[in-house]
């Protein structure tokens, strides 16, 4: 097993998870690849592999029965980390938070943020739910700073459905690959699938390639993927057909500190994917999201991006059956081949 340490330039403020992950340095065999970061950080590898894209165990609860929080699906992550999207507070409105959240429970704060994602049109992603931001950054906060860094690195696997986002880049591409963006088109839903799957040489090898950076490359060439991740979007089209995009590579998991804190952020290393009808076409991309809460019932998981960017996602049990559901394939994505099958 390889570990790598990152070592980054951060704001201690725990309500700050943005700002520039400097340097990273070696040890024993391994080296992790400079990344842009909001905290000083120990990267673990070799649990399983994890991916990244730019198209962009608590009791648990099956999807189909609901939860205490009323919800099913499950969510996904960001590509585009160039915007800021972050509500800002005065001191005065942080202490009333503080006092207001100080005798709260999970679900008194859960169910705040559960009121702003009944509001949303589209996830976060539909130009409107923008108005949504400050109420739902301060909901997440609350959650963030009172439950928050409460998991296990293992609860991160699995398939989750995005809920809502704050990404500007997804509202500006309406999703993942700006299809949605088409005539007849509009977004169904997103997902992220990060699976304990074995990395084969061949798949890292393509993972490392498509880094544009030599020397990220050369940084993370000896470190263990945790396993492959695979970034979907799922849209409908003319007649209310479903069609599938996908966006897949491998992950790498990096334990954070952060004033005492540990966090995990799952670093997504994309190669190649299947979009606009076309399969295995190359889609080089990188990612890192950082994980700052997941529920105590383990279904709902908040994620920030380097620049604060939020994805809150829930859960799903069963993807592939819901793929089938939606006619769409259950592996891989719709393409001329099986489209009209």
């Amino acid at each position: 097993a390889t570990m790598c340490v990152a070592v980054a330039l951060l704001n201690p403020s725990p309500e700050r998870l943005s700002g520039p992950l400097s340097a990273r340095v070696s040890i024993g065999v391994g080296v992790s690849g400079a990344l842009p970061s909001a905290a000083a950080a120990a990267r673990v590898r070799g649990a399983a592999p994890f991916v990244s894209s730019t198209f962009r165990p608590g009791l648990r609860v099956h999807a189909d029965d609901g939860n205490k929080y009323g919800f099913r699906g499950s969510f996904v992550f960001d590509p585009d980390e160039d915007v800021k999207q972050k509500a800002e507070t005065t001191v005065k409105e942080a202490l009333e938070t503080s006092r207001a959240i100080e005798n709260a429970t999970e679900a008194d704060l859960f169910n705040n943020l559960a009121m702003v994602i009944k509001e949303t049109k589209k996830f976060g992603i539909d130009d409107k739910d923008a108005k949504l931001y400050a109420r739902m950054e301060r909901a997440a906060k609350d959650l963030e700073s009172k439950f928050g860094y409460r998991y296990e690195m293992e609860q991160l696997y699995g398939d989750w459905k995005l809920l809502f986002t704050t990404s500007a880049a997804y509202r500006r591409m309406g999703g993942m690959t700006g299809f949605a963006k088409a005539m007849g088109s509009s977004l169904h839903s997103l997902y992220q699938q990060l699976r304990k799957d074995e990395v084969t040489n061949q798949m890292y090898a393509k993972a490392l390639r498509s880094l544009l950076n030599v020397e990220e490359a050369e940084e993370v060439k000896d470190c263990d993927p945790a396993g492959s991740s695979t970034t979907v979007e799922v849209l409908t089209v003319f007649g209310g057909a479903k069609v599938k995009n996908e966006i897949r590579g491998v992950f790498l998991l990096d334990e954070f500190e952060d004033a005492g804190r540990k966090f995990t952020g799952v670093d997504q290393i994309c190669y190649e994917g299947d979009s606009g009808g076309q399969e295995n076409i190359p889609a080089p991309a990188r990612a890192l999201q950082i994980c700052t809460y997941i529920s105590s019932d383990d279904q709902f998981r908040i994620s920030r991006s380097p620049s604060g960017t939020l994805f809150f996602f829930q859960r799903v049990e069963d993807l592939e059956g819901d793929f089938e559901k939606m006619g769409v394939p259950a592996r891989g994505g719709s393409t001329f081949g099986n489209m009209f099958k």
